[in-house]
């Protein structure tokens, strides 16, 4: 060769010898180990890389690789890249981060900032010091929290829960603290909520529970899901008690709803704990599709807010939808609704004779072409009904 590598690749990649200045630079970059990485002549991924770069950062970072084996696994490192977060050669951040940790978890979790419009905000929330609760690659508990709740929040505040002067601290003290507090933060001062029902916000337990005595067990006057009924009467006649939902794990609302607070509305549990426990494979399916597709524009989907679209037990319709195929799509797709191919009960399905919906076309978890449709809107899609 007419010169050593790193000297050789520099020849032609000027500008990249001047990022070995920058206040942090890739170990095998500033040891000029550029073959580490790279092809030299030819290869099958962008800028000669060896391979699928994920793969290739793994095969130095083992303590990421092993922390990948958790079960709460980053969705950013399911659907992108480690390049998404990092530099590959040099930057200015710790950890080759591409921006300031703060910025670039807003980047997925933009919908957060809302919440700094409450009156009590959590301090490391305030200051951006996200890693100071959650691990950025994988954890072994929910939300990739460092640690399980109570033991993270008691690091800096002391169990001292009371009601009406009566303490509960012996109940509370192993309880998961998020159940009832919020990690970022609330209008109310012990950062309760942000959503609350509304008996535990005014600290009128005692509509659901047993008066609370010091010392004695906490417990509830009726069955749980009865409990929930005696007040959401309007709900009645709409859940369906043999409904699996129903009489799987927990078996009552506590399945999809958090008796006391939530960071969602209704009290829902966050989705990707509760509805992909169960629905595995649908979740491989959109991963999958998500990559092939890269841009996702169904909201529901891509956040993963399942209960957008999906009510169960509450729902009759198919796929546990909050109304028909057609409405559930076009509450958000108001515009293409106008538009559409014919659908609906007098537009049959040649296939199988069922009504035209959104969903003949399109799919929402396993789509393989662009606007997420079965197949290329060009000519394959409408030759599945129209081959003459």
């Amino acid at each position: 060769m007419k010169a050593n590598v790193p000297g050789l690749c520099y020849q032609c990649h000027i500008k990249m010898k001047d990022k070995l200045s920058d206040p942090v630079v890739h170990a095998p970059f500033k040891e000029g180990k550029c073959n580490a990485c790279h092809n030299s002549h030819a290869g099958d991924m962008k800028g000669l890389i060896k391979e699928n770069i994920n793969k290739l950062c793994l095969g130095c970072h083992e303590k990421i690789k092993t922390a990948l084996k958790n079960k709460y696994v980053h969705y950013v490192i399911k659907r992108g890249l480690c390049t998404d977060c990092h530099y590959a050669h040099s930057g200015s951040i710790k950890s080759l981060l591409v921006k300031e940790q703060k910025d670039l978890c807003w980047i997925c979790h933009e919908s957060l900032q809302e919440q700094f419009k409450k009156t009590a905000v959590h301090k490391p929330f305030k200051n951006g010091e996200c890693a100071s609760c959650h691990e950025p690659h994988a954890s072994a508990t929910q939300n990739q929290l460092i640690d399980s709740p109570e033991k993270i929040c008691v690091k800096c505040h002391s169990v001292k829960c009371t009601i009406k002067g009566v303490s509960i601290k012996q109940a509370t003290e192993k309880m998961k603290c998020t159940s009832c507090h919020s990690g970022h933060a609330s209008d109310s001062k012990a950062l309760l909520g942000p959503y609350g029902h509304k008996a535990f916000l005014d600290e009128n337990c005692e509509q659901c529970h047993i008066p609370f005595a010091e010392g004695a067990k906490i417990s509830v006057k009726m069955q749980i899901t009865a409990l929930c009924i005696s007040c959401h009467k309007k709900d009645n006649p709409v859940i369906k008690s043999n409904d699996k939902h129903m009489i799987k794990e927990k078996g009552d609302c506590l399945m999809c709803h958090n008796q006391h607070a939530s960071q969602q509305k209704n009290l829902t549990a966050k989705e990707t704990e509760v509805c992909v426990s169960c629905h595995e494979s649908t979740e491989k399916k959109t991963l999958l599709m998500e990559k092939a597709l890269k841009n996702i524009r169904c909201t529901p989907v891509k956040d993963r807010k399942c209960f957008q679209c999906h009510i169960p037990p509450h729902s009759e319709n198919k796929l546990y939808l909050k109304s028909d195929e057609i409405i559930s799509c076009a509450r958000c797709h108001e515009g293409q609704h106008k538009v559409t191919h014919p659908l609906g009960k007098d537009t049959k399905d040649p296939r199988d004779g069922k009504p035209l919906t959104c969903i003949t076309c399109h799919s929402m978890h396993s789509s393989k072409a662009e606007f997420m449709l079965y197949f290329d809107r060009k000519r394959q899609l409408c030759i599945q009904c129209h081959r003459r």
